[in-house]
Parts: structure tokens; sequence; C-alpha cells
């Protein structure tokens, strides 16, 4: 049986992993899209320290993991890097920030993708569940950011999509929220995560079935 430590660490390798390819790809479609910003600040890398947050990355990770070990029941690890610095004006063509903003959870849903066919891989091949289940993790925690992230709260990147499609007085109000906006997640994680367990699942089990894996959330 996983314990409650070994299922922590699991979620946190695939959060580490997670967050550096979706902060990666943000800079990288920027930078697709005509804008050298994150490529001059040195942030093109996959090199983790190029990406961390002391509070998103190392904090928050770190009190999760710790309600995780107190046996809490909450589903999930959520943590965030460093954001990339873009520049929409540098971008060729206006509609740029929606392929820029999805850029970082269409890395996260390919990880979890890629995490479940080695997962299915592994089981018919090998014996070792450990192993299994740690790419089941990291295939878990991606749906998490894949499904966090659309949420449409600034700075989110659901928000960024939302935002193209508004104007004047709506655009203002919506762009206004960024400020507080960390501060309605962390209270939108603390006291309503659980609420995401049920789409997290949905995306999960949907993937597993595409890649006939027989593990289900």
């Amino acid at each position: 049986m996983t314990s409650n430590i070994q299922i922590a660490i699991y979620m946190l390798v695939g959060l580490i992993i997670g967050v550096i390819f979706h902060e990666f790809m943000h800079g990288f479609v920027a930078y697709l899209m005509g804008d050298t910003t994150a490529q001059r600040a040195g942030r093109l890398t996959l090199d983790p320290l190029a990406h961390v947050d002391p509070f998103g990355t190392l904090l928050l990770p770190g009190i999760m993991f710790v309600l995780s070990l107190l046996g809490t029941g909450f589903p999930f690890i959520i943590g965030y890097a460093k954001p990339v610095p873009i520049n929409p004006f540098q971008f060729r063509k206006r509609r740029g920030i929606i392929y820029v903003a999805l850029a970082g959870v269409t890395a996260n849903l390919l990880i979890a993708f890629l995490s479940l066919g080695i997962a299915k891989l592994l089981f018919e091949t090998t014996s070792y569940d450990k192993i299994i289940i740690t790419f089941l993790y990291i295939a878990y925690i991606n749906v998490v950011l894949f499904v966090f992230n659309l949420i449409p709260i600034p700075p989110l990147d659901g928000s960024r999509a939302v935002g193209y499609f508004l104007k004047g007085e709506a655009l203002s109000f919506y762009q206004s929220l960024e400020p507080y906006g960390f501060f309605i997640i962390l209270a939108a994680v603390m006291l309503f995560g659980f609420f995401l367990a049920t789409p997290v699942a949905g995306v999960f089990n949907l993937l597993a079935r595409l890649v006939a894996l027989p593990y289900r959330f």
C-alpha cells in the first residue's frame, strides 16, 4: 500500500517537472510569436533554478506536502514557478496571447499523456509497481496543473485567454483583479480545492482510457 509520504513525494516530482515545462513553453511560444523578452531574461531554459519561485515552488508545495503527511485527505499538491516575462506588444498577431496562455497547460496535458503511456508500457513489461505509480502521479499532478491553470482568475492562464475577448470597462475591471488574484487563488485552493477533484479525475481517466491503462482515479 502506498503511504501518504510516498504519494506526496511522487506528486512533488510531478509538480517540479510540470511547472518548469509549463513556464518554458510560455516563453518558447512567445518567442515564436516574435517576443524575445523571455530569451533575453534567460528563461528559455529547462534549468529548474531559472524558474524557482520562493513561495510558489518551495513554500506553498511544502505546506501542502505537510498537509498530505498529516492525512488531511487533500487530493493534490499545487504550486507554481516564477512567471516567464512576456511582452504582448511584440507579438506578430494580437491573438498570440491566446497561444502563449494555452502553451503552458498544453505542456502539462502532454506530460500527463506521455507519463500514462510510459506507465502503460511498464505495466505490461515490469512488476516494479513503485515506478508505475510514480508515473501515474506525475500524470495526475500535471492534470491538476492543466485544470487549475484554466480557471479564469487573473493571473492564471485561463484569464489571459478570456481577457483577449473582453474590451473597454469589462477588460479594465478584469485586469484590476490581478493584484488580488494570488490571494483569491490561494483562498480558493485552501477552501474549495476539493471541487477540482472531479474535473481532474475526469481528464485523468479520459487520458488513461486513451492509452488503455486500467488505473483510474
